[in-house]
C-alpha cells in the first residue's frame, strides 16, 4: 500500500506540475506574441515621416511642413506606449489563457496596429475633421476591445488571480466610459474646432499617465 500511495502521489504531482507548466507556457507565449506586435508597430510610426529632397536654403521650411507628421508620431507613441502598459501591467493578474481569452487579445492587437494608419492621415493633413474622427474612432474600438477582455476574464474567473475581483471592474469601468466619452466629444468637435479635438486627445493621455496608477490597473499584481 505504501508502495501505491507513493506511486499515485507522484502521478498526481506530475500532472499537477505539467498543467502548471502548460498554463504558465500559454500565458507567456502570449505575452511574448503580444510585445513582439506592439514594438512593430510602435517602430511603424516612424517610417511616415520622410525629409525630402530639398536645398538647404529651404530647410527650415520644410521642416515647419512635416512638423505635424512628427507631433501626430509623438502622440500616437504615448498612446500605443500607454496601451503596452495596461497590458503588460494586467497579465500580472492572469494565470492562465483559453481560446476566448486569446482572440481578445488577437482583436486588440489588430486595433493598436491600425493606430499607424489614421496616425498618419492626422500627419498629412492636420485641422482636418476627417482624420481627426478615424483617430478618435480608432481609439474608441482599441478601448472597447480592451474593455470586452476585462469583462471576459471577470466572467471568467479561473483565468485571474484572486486580486482580480469585482472590485477590478468597477473601479476601472468608469475609466472607460470617461476615456471614450472624451474621445467621443474630440470626434463631435471635429468640424467645429479641430484645435480642440487635439487637446481632447492630449488631455486624455496625461490623465491616464497620471492618475491610472492611483487606480490600480494592476502594477500592485506582481507584489502579490
Amino acid at each position: 500500500m505504501g508502495f501505491l500511495n507513493w506511486y499515485l502521489y507522484l502521478r498526481f504531482t506530475d500532472r499537477s506540475h505539467n498543467k502548471n507548466l502548460r498554463s504558465s507556457h500559454a500565458k507567456s507565449r502570449l505575452e511574448a506574441f503580444s510585445d513582439g506586435v506592439f514594438a512593430i508597430v510602435i517602430t511603424l510610426l516612424i517610417l511616415d515621416i520622410r525629409f525630402p529632397e530639398v536645398e538647404y536654403g529651404q530647410f527650415w521650411q520644410t521642416l515647419g511642413s512635416i512638423l505635424p507628421r512628427i507631433l501626430a508620431y509623438i502622440l500616437s507613441f504615448i498612446i500605443i506606449g500607454l496601451y503596452w502598459v495596461i497590458h503588460h501591467n494586467s497579465m500580472h493578474a492572469i494565470k492562465t489563457t483559453d481560446r476566448g481569452f486569446l482572440w481578445l487579445n488577437i482583436l486588440l492587437l489588430l486595433c493598436v496596429s491600425f493606430i499607424p494608419f489614421p496616425t498618419s492621415l492626422v500627419g498629412r493633413y492636420p485641422f482636418e475633421a476627417g482624420p481627426i474622427i478615424v483617430y478618435g474612432a480608432t481609439l474608441i474600438t482599441c478601448n472597447l476591445v480592451g474593455y470586452l477582455a476585462v469583462v471576459y476574464v471577470h466572467y471568467h474567473p479561473h483565468l485571474a488571480t484572486a486580486e482580480f475581483s469585482d472590485k477590478y471592474l468597477r473601479r476601472h469601468t468608469p475609466n472607460y466610459i470617461f476615456v471614450n466619452g472624451s474621445y467621443l466629444g474630440a470626434i463631435l468637435l471635429a468640424n467645429i474646432y479641430p484645435l480642440a479635438s487635439y487637446l481632447i486627445y492630449i488631455a486624455v493621455v496625461l490623465l491616464l499617465i497620471i492618475f491610472l496608477p492611483k487606480v490600480d490597473d494592476g502594477i500592485n499584481y506582481q507584489a502579490h
